[in-house]
C-alpha cells in the first residue's frame, strides 16, 4: 500500500531487532517501550533515559525478591513482584507500567507514544497522522494518538474499549484483518502504518 511501516513494542531492544528480520522489512523500530528508537531501520537507534535506567537497574539487581529482565533501558518483572518492585523504584522519576504479564519500569516521559513519534520525525512523516494496533495496557497511549487504531480480538478490555475498530481475529490474523480492512480504506489519506 506505499505505507510506511513501524514496529513498537515494549520487548528489549535486542531481542526486537530480532523479531524485527524474520518478519520483513520495517522502515523503524520503537523498542522497550519507547525508549530505544531505531529509524530509519539499519541506523544506531536513539537512547533515552539511560542515567534513569542505571539506577534502575542497580536497584533491581540488588533484591533478592525481584527477577528481573533488562533491557537497554527498560527493566520489567513478572507482576506478582509488584511489592517488591514498588518499594525498590520508590523516589525515582519512573513509571511503572502493565504489559501482559509483567511490569515495566519506563523512566518519566518515555511511551510508546513518545517513541512513534520520535521515529516518524526521523522518517520525515506527520507524528499525528499514523495507524495503530495494540493489544496491552502499554499501546493506549500510542492507540489514543493515533488517527486509526484498532485492537486485536484478543486485547485486553480497556485496549478495546480506547480504539475504533475492534478486529473479530486474535493476534497476527487480527494485524491482518485490520490492514486488509480498515487501514486499506484510509490509505489513500497518507495514514503510516503501525503495528506493534
Amino acid at each position: 500500500m506505499g505505507l510506511a511501516t513501524v514496529l513498537a513494542s515494549g520487548r528489549p531492544y535486542e531481542d526486537l531487532t530480532r523479531i524485527a528480520r524474520e518478519f520483513g522489512v520495517w522502515d523503524a523500530l520503537v523498542a522497550e517501550n519507547g525508549a530505544v528508537v531505531e529509524a530509519p531501520f539499519g541506523r544506531p537507534p536513539v537512547v533515552l533515559g539511560r542515567r534513569t535506567a542505571a539506577t534502575v537497574r542497580r536497584r533491581l539487581s540488588g533484591s533478592p525478591a525481584l527477577h528481573p529482565e533488562l533491557g537497554r533501558v527498560v527493566a520489567s518483572v513478572p507482576r506478582k513482584e509488584r511489592r517488591a518492585l514498588r518499594e525498590a523504584v520508590k523516589g525515582l522519576r519512573v513509571l511503572v507500567v502493565a504489559n501482559v504479564d509483567r511490569l515495566m519500569v519506563v523512566p518519566a516521559g518515555i511511551s510508546k507514544s513518545s517513541g512513534v513519534r520520535i521515529a516518524l520525525r526521523h522518517l520525515g512523516l506527520d507524528p499525528s497522522g499514523y495507524a495503530a494496533i495494540g493489544d496491552a495496557e502499554n499501546d493506549l497511549g500510542m492507540l489514543r494518538a493515533a488517527a486509526l487504531s484498532a485492537a486485536v480480538a484478543n486485547a485486553i478490555p480497556a485496549v478495546r474499549a480506547a480504539v475504533g475498530y475492534v478486529c473479530h481475529r486474535s493476534f497476527d490474523r487480527g494485524v491482518l484483518e485490520f490492514v486488509e480492512g480498515p487501514l486499506r480504506e484510509r490509505a489513500g489519506r497518507n495514514v503510516h502504518a503501525l503495528r506493534t
